[in-house]
């Protein structure tokens, strides 16, 4: 009976410290779920790459290298259904992180083994997503990052860091984006898309247009009939006019029909695409002249393939081709054998078109895609469009694509001036990610 009671004295001995360790436990467990602290979370915009802020409360340590590594934790996976995307990769660490006198916070990261080499604009907004982000913790004022076993004062392989004493307003402004047309090995105009500054003069954006032009194309296949920037001498816009001017010095070069033709296309294609410019007039000197080369009359105001799209006597549509490896928009004008009368059966035209590329193209605009609404917005231009089609592209970088051939297709026609579709009964991601939930501009 004495055995029997020290048996159950002792599992009673048990069963209190069981409960005593319970209670300790589930108090450090709590204790390391962190202070509620209010932080400002950086993420990316899925579809412009833009810095987004997103206020939150979120549960910290109070250790600062704890701190930094739950930053990090939130900042690798973006909240669901909001458009954010995130540059931060599996396997990025925190190993350590201290606060100095006077508020820096010195953080030195880490970076597995196998993690991929990154582009500059991926780096880029990498640290500042982190820099940002980490500034809003409590008594930080500056922050310094590091990342082990990389060179002093490089961050990955391009960004260059120093002390950052604020958050970098200018990586929410990533410029305005700009069509340049080159010409492609078959003759036919290929688009680059460009970024170039915002808060220019409507006249200072068509000269960087028109520069960015003649100095020629990133992809080595395309070239720009234009002469080099020596032979400009500005660009101007008054009402819906751009003016180009050049040197005198380019009557002294030569050059054929073919050639005037493509310099005169290229401008005139490029310059019209950019808001309120519907014509080009080509200057010499500040002076009105016949002709550039002998070939193509300039003395009247040039007008976007010939004011033929105004007339419905002809219809652009985009279409894909492969050009040093990448995919590119390039234009095909299909002459219609009657004016095409109504803004509904234009639309229809172009969009039977895109499903029906050239010879050797492609498009991600599948055959017998169907309009199922449209309604174009006097009053902004905004053409709202849904779509019903099928197959979708397979990811989201291919349903760009397909949302660039859209755009580009259809603010073409006369006044269209922006682009919101709808896609499957979906207006906000298609089914890859792609954010289409915000008009797409010409």
């Amino acid at each position: 009976m004495r055995g029997r009671r020290r048996s159950q004295d002792g599992g009673l001995l048990v069963l209190i410290l069981a409960l005593v360790l319970a209670v300790v436990i589930g108090s450090s467990f709590r204790t390391a779920g962190g202070r509620s602290t209010p932080v400002v979370l950086c993420y990316l915009d899925a579809s412009t790459r833009e810095l987004v802020s997103n206020p939150v409360v979120a549960k910290l340590p109070t250790r600062r290298v704890e701190q930094v590594a739950g930053i990090i934790d939130l900042l690798r996976t973006p909240p669901a259904g909001q458009g954010l995307a995130t540059a931060v990769p599996a396997g990025f660490t925190a190993h350590r992180a201290t606060l100095l006198p006077g508020g820096i916070l010195d953080v030195v990261l880490g970076v597995a083994r196998d993690q991929p080499p990154m582009g500059f604009a991926e780096e880029n907004a990498l640290y500042w997503q982190l820099v940002n982000s980490m500034l809003s913790l409590p008594s930080v004022l500056s922050i310094e990052l590091s990342v082990d076993g990389r060179p002093a004062g490089t961050f990955l392989s391009f960004v260059k860091t120093q002390r950052e004493l604020g958050a970098n307003e200018a990586m929410l402004d990533k410029g305005q984006p700009v069509d340049l047309y080159f010409v492609g090995g078959d003759g036919r105009y290929v688009v680059e898309r460009r970024t170039l500054p915002t808060g220019l003069t409507r006249s200072q954006l068509a000269l960087q247009a028109t520069r960015a032009l003649m100095e020629g194309p990133t992809h080595p296949s395309l070239v720009s009939p234009l002469p080099g920037t020596d032979v400009l001498r500005g660009v101007t816009v008054s009402g819906r006019t751009a003016s180009v001017d050049f040197e005198e010095s380019v009557l002294k070069l030569s050059m054929g029909a073919q050639e005037e033709e493509q310099v005169k296309n290229s401008l005139v294609l490029t310059l019209t695409r950019l808001t309120g410019v519907s014509r080009v007039r080509l200057l010499v000197g500040g002076n009105n002249v016949e002709s550039l080369f002998g070939h193509v009359d300039t003395v009247d105001p040039l007008f976007r393939l010939d004011g033929r799209l105004e007339e419905g006597t002809a219809l652009a549509v985009y279409s894909l081709t492969e050009v040093d490896g990448d995919q590119l928009p390039v234009l095909t004008v299909y002459q219609q054998k009657k004016a095409l009368m109504g803004r509904s059966v234009m639309i229809s035209k172009s969009i039977a078109q895109m499903g029906n590329p050239p010879k050797g193209d492609a498009s991600l605009v599948p055959p017998g895609t169907r309009v199922t609404s449209m309604v174009l917005e006097a009053n902004t231009g905004m053409l709202r469009l849904s779509l019903a089609m099928t197959p979708l592209p397979k990811d989201q970088a291919a349903e760009a694509l397909m949302v660039e051939q859209l755009r580009l297709s259809l603010t073409e026609l006369p006044s269209v001036t922006s682009l919101q579709v709808g896609v499957n009964g979906s207006v906000a991601f298609l089914p890859g990610g792609y954010y289409i939930g915000k008009p797409f501009s010409r």
